[in-house]
């Protein structure tokens, strides 16, 4: 059986900065974790890690914006949690002309991430370098 390794947050944290400082943009969530991986296998090659922890990691590193391109959704849906970041997520509402609230999107109270009632899926992450060169 193959051995395993979880390499540590701050180390993996390095890691991604120094892929995306190199590579200044990187358009997929898998492609980031491999190269995060590859540069992790330099310290020991049974450190693993899924693309979802690289991005969650990412998502914390002030100098990376993470952008999502999403898809239309046919059903109008509530969501409960950013489908980004998985923090809270807050109902964007206006008052209609019979003065009642009514909800027009949504927005994460951590990244910032918004949509309106349609567009939420995340179908794609990119991973921008926003720091100092």
């Amino acid at each position: 059986m193959e051995s395993r390794k979880i390499p540590k947050k701050e180390l993996v944290a390095d890691l991604v900065k120094k892929v995306v400082f190199s590579h200044k943009s990187i358009d997929s969530q898998e492609e980031l974790a491999s190269l995060v991986e590859k540069e992790l296998k330099k310290y020991d090659k049974d450190y693993v890690i899924t693309p979802t922890r690289v991005k969650r990691i990412a998502l914390e590193i002030k100098e990376i914006e993470v952008k999502a391109k999403t898809k239309k959704s046919l059903n109008m849906q509530k969501i409960t949690s950013c489908p980004i970041c998985n923090s809270p997520i807050d109902e964007i509402k206006v008052k209609n002309l019979a003065n009642r609230e009514i909800v027009i999107g949504y927005k994460c109270v951590k990244c910032g991430y918004q949509s309106d009632l349609e567009a939420f899926v995340p179908m794609k992450y990119i991973f921008v370098w926003k720091g100092d060169s």
